[in-house]
């Protein structure tokens, strides 16, 4: 693998609520080399959304971050929010929010708001930001009268497409994208992924892609994190996740895909996510869990190996053979 380019190590986000502590993000840690797209997949509530605006600085003034994120030896939770704001967020790092029509200011006409960022921190004219502008809405393959037209005059996947140029107007090295197709229908939802691997591919983006759709995730991404209650719950290539998965919670969620000549109706998950006010003892997955045994509820096991480059949270992985074929039959 190529040098890192982002490092996190032990990030955690807790909310203030009335009823305690909400721990969203519980000592997460991944490294991202320059071109690699993560995926991180995994139920509402795993904490995958917050983990994106905890790299943003994002957070709501009722979230505590710690932990360390370091891209390219900076660390950026050293750096005070001016510092952050002006030399990191949207020039080093920038982000696809969830729902396009939500993040457009609809008074304001397409164009405007991609130069916008280059107006207030890229230092250039008027002129060459409009034209730069021009050029990143050509990238995303928009036509050029897009640029003066306003959100709502835009379809679903325009508006998606617009976000996108809004992202590198001031060439991030990581680009976090949030749910970015969720409204789309598949047609479309197809093209801006086809749209990412290009852009992948010709800027050598790293990526950070957070979805509920874990095939979705495998037609972009390298790497594949399975998140659960704040932790992950598998790490590892993202053909080794899918085809040799061993977390007992990712070979549910895989279970849960329908697929095409499929018979019968496709798996669920039983239950529901925990409580992150009370998360349970041991391993937060044990009271869904269908491999449970006793020591799972006593101790929480951490990420250990089952493959090259490839982890889970699991105490089976301790079991003999689990490195070699994934999650051992009974």
């Amino acid at each position: 693998m190529e040098q890192a380019i982002l490092n996190v190590k032990n990030l955690r986000v807790a909310y203030r609520t009335p009823s305690g502590p909400l721990a969203a993000v519980d000592g997460v840690s991944f490294s991202l080399a320059a071109g690699e797209a993560l995926g991180l997949v995994g139920e509402s509530g795993a904490g995958k959304s917050s983990l994106a605006l905890a790299l943003m600085r994002l957070l709501p003034r009722n979230a505590a971050l710690e932990g360390q994120v370091e891209l390219e030896g900076v660390d950026l939770l050293a750096l005070d929010e001016e510092a952050f704001r002006r030399e990191v967020r949207w020039r080093r790092i920038a982000m696809v929010f969830q729902g396009a029509q939500e993040a457009l200011n609809p008074v304001v006409k397409v164009g405007e708001q991609v130069v916008e960022p280059l107006l207030l921190q890229g230092g250039v004219s008027k002129g060459e930001a409009q034209k730069e502008a021009a050029r990143l809405l050509e990238v995303v393959r928009l036509p050029a009268e897009v640029y003066g037209r306003y959100p709502h005059e835009l379809s679903g996947g325009m508006k998606q497409r617009v976000l996108i140029s809004m992202a590198l107007v001031l060439k991030p090295r990581l680009l976090i994208l949030d749910e970015p197709t969720s409204a789309l229908d598949v047609t479309v939802q197809a093209q801006i992924m086809d749209q990412l691997k290009d852009l992948k591919r010709e800027l050598g983006l790293a990526a950070v892609f957070i979805t509920h759709d874990i095939a979705l995730a495998s037609d972009l991404c390298d790497t594949l994190g399975v998140m659960y209650a704040g932790k992950l719950a598998e790490l590892g290539p993202a053909e080794a996740v899918l085809t040799r998965p061993h977390n007992p919670y990712t070979r549910l969620l895989l279970a849960s895909i329908p697929r095409l000549g499929q018979e019968g109706q496709p798996g669920f998950i039983p239950g529901s996510p925990p409580d992150m006010t009370a998360p349970p003892s041991g391993c937060r997955f044990h009271p869904r869990c269908p491999r449970v045994f006793g020591r799972c509820s006593r101790e929480e096991p951490p990420l250990l190996p089952v493959g090259e480059g490839h982890y889970s949270r699991c105490w089976l992985a301790e079991l003999p053979g689990a490195s070699r074929r994934g999650m051992p039959e009974e």
